[in-house]
């Protein structure tokens, strides 16, 4: 009987450089370019929308300069982040695991 495929791991972070928080290391049975969108995985518009106003929340707040604006816009940010990661899960629970790394 043939091993099963090891599960995929989707990472979800922000970082400078990149506009998409999707992150995945490449494995054997699937390489990948790293650094990913949301297009390699097929997610809904709904959830494309959630992300990109995600990390653009995240961007605007110049953390490399000043940190956050306030306590609040950082904890509704890291909520929003959560709510991400549950849909990111259902939406590509098929063949990958999600890690929400912030």
């Amino acid at each position: 009987m043939p091993d099963k495929p090891a599960r995929r791991i989707i990472r979800l972070f922000p970082d400078y450089g990149h506009l998409w928080p999707l992150w995945e290391n490449s494995t054997a049975e699937h390489p990948t370019k790293y650094t990913m969108e949301p297009a390699d995985f097929g997610l809904s518009p709904a959830l494309t929308a959630r992300l990109r106003a995600w990390y653009d929340a995240w961007e605007a707040e110049k953390l490399h300069v000043s940190g956050w604006s306030s306590p609040d816009a950082e904890n509704a940010w890291r909520a929003e982040g959560a709510k991400i990661a549950e849909q990111l899960r259902d939406e590509v629970e098929a063949f990958a695991d999600v890690e929400y790394d912030v």
